[in-house]
């Protein structure tokens, strides 16, 4: 301050001859003084503030940068699984194509029930009233079956048998379980391998029609082939 006391000087005699008090010009300078001051507090608030923000915008660059190889590494795997979708629903437009010809002739029926591909394949193709034992036409038509099936290369199957409700729960427990038991193991005889089936018995209690005439327990006797869902390609999740 004391190199300004000059100009102060020849300012307060300019304001002096200017009939301006002395005690008006202190108190405009001490104002003027005081803005200063604020200014240059406003001034680092400024800078720190600058700072902060600069720091911030290299923080967020960098979260950037990983938000980035994370989208990238999502949208790799959706196209990924986008790709087998595609593969496996080429491979079961495949299935059903071939297995037209079966159908056609009257020896099984091709269905979906709750996202299940399901092959149904009725009571008198496969078996007498009754009884168990694959009749000559129902290894005919697993043997044409098999095969086919076979070509979903690791897939898995469950041959599951259904019964209507005439007899007993346990009569009709126990026939369903053996006809799904008796189908699975002539489809392995057919070249399926083993690991690749199981077999269950619903007896009477997954019926597809109401027994409530002879047309309809008919079609409740029945074995169905069910494609068993693959739940690590549904979830998209693999083994660790």
């Amino acid at each position: 301050m004391r190199k300004n006391w000059p100009l102060m000087m020849l300012t307060a005699t300019a304001v002096a001859g200017c009939g301006i008090s002395k005690d008006v010009y202190q108190r405009d300078v001490q104002a003027l003084q005081q803005q200063i001051k604020d200014l240059e507090r406003d001034k680092g608030v400024l800078i720190g503030e600058k700072r902060r923000l600069t720091d911030e915008l290299a923080r967020l660059g960098q979260e950037k940068g990983v938000l980035s190889q994370d989208l990238k590494t999502a949208l790799e795997r959706m196209e990924e699984l986008r790709r087998q979708a595609q593969k496996r629903k080429a491979a079961l437009d495949t299935l059903k194509a071939k297995l037209q010809e079966m159908q056609a002739a009257g020896k099984l029926r091709v269905r979906t029930s709750r996202g299940l591909l399901i092959v149904e394949m009725s009571e008198q193709v496969l078996f007498d009233v009754g009884r168990y034992q694959l009749k000559p036409d129902g290894e005919a038509a697993l043997a044409q079956l098999t095969p086919i099936l076979a070509t979903l290369e690791g897939r898995h199957f469950q041959v599951a048998g259904h019964t209507d409700d005439t007899g007993s729960p346990l009569t009709n427990w126990r026939l369903s379980v053996n006809r799904a038991l008796e189908v699975t193991l002539f489809m392995i005889e057919q070249g399926m391998p083993p690991e690749r089936l199981s077999a269950a018995g619903y007896g009477l209690y997954a019926p597809v029609e109401p027994n409530d005439t002879p047309e309809n327990r008919a079609k409740n006797r029945r074995i169905e082939i069910i494609l068993v869902p693959n739940i690590e390609e549904i979830m998209g999740i693999g083994e660790e």
